[in-house]
C-alpha cells in the first residue's frame, strides 16, 4: 500500500473567493479548481497489515501445596505488582506435616547416636551405621520440602501485569502444581471458565502491560520491500491516535497458504502507550521510504505533454501562468519538485468531483491551503476530513 505525502502538523484552510474567510471544508459536488501552497512535505511509502497484540512477557501460576483455599485476594481484570499476594491456602495440614517431618528427623537422628555409640567395628554395626545415616538424610530432606510446602500456602505475583484468569475461590480444594474452582469464575474479557474441585486448569495467568508485539503476514513482493529496523505506524479502533514501533524480525522462509506464500514479520510497539491489551486488533503500517522536507506538490497539479511537465501558477492577483518544472520521485499523490517553484507560490489543483460533507459554500474558486503537516501523510483530505478519517478540520 502506498501511504500519501506527510502534510505537516498545520491547520488545514479554507480561503473563499470572497476574502480570506476561514471555513471548515469543502463540498465538492461540482467539479472546479482550488489553489495549494507549494512546501516542504514528507513523503512515505508503506505496506499495511494487520494483526493482534501479544504481550511480550506472560506467566501462568498454580498452587505448589495442597490444601483449601482460604482466601482469594486478586480476581480477573486486576492489576498486580511484583510480590503482591493472589490467594491463600489452609496451612493446618502443611503446619502438622512439617512437625511429623522434623519429629521423624530427630528421631532418626536419635536412633543413629545410638549406634554410633554401640558401635563395635564389626561389619554389622556398619550397615547398621550405614543405613540410619540414609534415613537422616532422607528425612532432611522431608523437611525441606515441608517448609518450602508452607511458603507455597501463599500463591505469589513474580511479576506485574494485569490478571486475564483467576479461577480459584475460596473453598476449593487443590493438589500440588494444579488448580481448582467448585464453580465458575469470570474471566478479563467476559469469557467463564467452569472447573470442578481439584482441577488440572492452568492456573492464574498474568500479562505484562510494558511490552508488546504483533505478528503479521506480509507477501513476497512487500517483504521484499521492508527491513529489520523499519518503523511502524499503528493504529487501532480502541486507542486514540497513533502509535509507532519497529520491525524485529522477518521470516525466512514463507508458509504457503491455499498456493499463496506469505512471510510472518515481527513488530514491536515502542514507547509506553497506554490502554493496548492482549488481543486488540491493530493496524500496522510498516513505513519503508521516508523523505523529511521535500519540496512536493500534488501529482494532479502536474500537466505532462511530450515529456515536459507543467503546473499553473497563480500569483497575488488572481493571474494564472505555465511554468515548466523539473520533478523528481512520485510517492502516494505527491511529487517531489527539483526545480521550477520555490516554497510559498501558489498552483492552481483540479478539484475532485466527489461529493463531500463539509461546508455549505457553493464557490468553487476557494483557496485550500496546505500548511505544514498532518499526522501520518494521505491524500489531500476532501469532505472536511483529516487524513485516515481522524478528526475534524478547524473550524468544524
Amino acid at each position: 500500500m502506498l501511504a500519501g505525502a506527510g502534510l505537516g502538523a498545520g491547520a488545514m484552510t479554507l480561503w473563499g473567493g470572497g476574502g480570506d474567510q476561514e471555513q471548515g471544508g469543502l463540498a465538492m459536488e461540482d467539479a472546479g479548481t482550488q489553489t495549494v501552497t507549494v512546501g516542504l512535505q514528507t513523503l512515505e511509502e508503506s505496506v499495511s497489515a494487520s494483526g493482534t497484540l501479544a504481550a511480550v512477557a506472560t506467566d501462568s501460576l498454580a498452587f505448589e501445596a495442597s490444601g483449601e483455599v482460604t482466601a482469594v485476594y486478586v480476581e480477573a481484570g486486576d492489576v498486580v505488582a511484583e510480590g503482591d499476594v493472589i490467594a491463600k491456602i489452609d496451612t493446618l495440614q502443611l503446619t502438622a506435616a512439617l512437625r511429623s517431618a522434623q519429629a521423624e528427623l530427630a528421631q532418626a537422628k536419635a536412633t543413629l547416636a545410638n549406634l554410633e555409640d554401640a558401635g563395635d567395628d564389626s561389619d554389622a554395626s556398619a550397615a547398621q551405621i550405614s543405613a540410619a545415616e540414609a534415613q537422616v538424610a532422607v528425612l532432611k530432606k522431608s523437611v525441606r520440602t515441608a517448609r518450602a510446602a508452607m511458603g507455597d500456602a501463599e500463591l505469589v505475583a513474580d511479576m506485574a501485569g494485569l490478571v486475564t484468569a483467576q479461577p480459584y475461590e475460596v473453598g476449593d480444594v487443590v493438589s500440588a502444581g494444579s488448580s481448582g474452582s467448585s464453580g465458575s469464575s469470570t474471566q478479563a474479557g467476559g469469557m467463564t471458565t467452569t472447573a470442578a474441585t481439584t482441577s488440572t486448569d492452568s492456573g492464574v495467568t498474568i500479562v505484562g502491560q510494558d511490552e508488546w508485539t504483533v505478528s503479521v503476514s506480509l507477501s513476497e513482493d512487500e517483504v521484499a520491500q521492508i527491513a529489520e529496523g523499519n518503523q511502524v505506524t499503528f493504529t487501532a479502533d480502541d486507542v486514540d491516535g497513533e502509535f509507532f514501533g519497529v520491525v524485529t524480525d522477518i521470516a525466512n522462509l514463507p508458509t504457503t497458504t491455499g498456493g499463496s506464500a506469505t512471510y510472518a514479520v515481527d513488530l514491536q510497539v515502542t514507547g509506553d502507550v497506554e490502554g493496548l491489551y492482549e488481543g486488540t486488533s491493530v493496524t500496522a503500517d510498516i513505513v519503508y521510504l521516508r523523505q523529511v522536507d521535500v519540496l512536493a506538490i500534488p501529482t494532479n497539479a502536474v500537466t505532462t505533454a511530450d515529456g515536459v511537465s507543467t503546473v499553473t501558477v497563480v500569483d497575488d492577483a488572481g493571474a494564472e501562468e505555465q511554468r515548466e518544472v523539473t520533478l523528481g520521485d512520485t510517492i502516494g499523490s505527491y511529487t517531489e519538485v527539483l526545480d521550477g517553484l520555490e516554497e510559498g507560490e501558489l498552483l492552481a489543483v483540479a478539484a475532485a468531483a466527489s461529493g463531500g460533507s463539509g461546508s455549505d459554500s457553493n464557490d468553487d474558486s476557494g483557496d485550500l491551503r496546505m500548511n505544514g503537516e498532518f499526522p501520518g501523510g494521505g491524500e489531500m483530505p476532501t469532505g472536511g476530513q483529516m487524513p485516515g478519517g481522524t478528526g475534524a478540520m478547524p473550524g468544524q
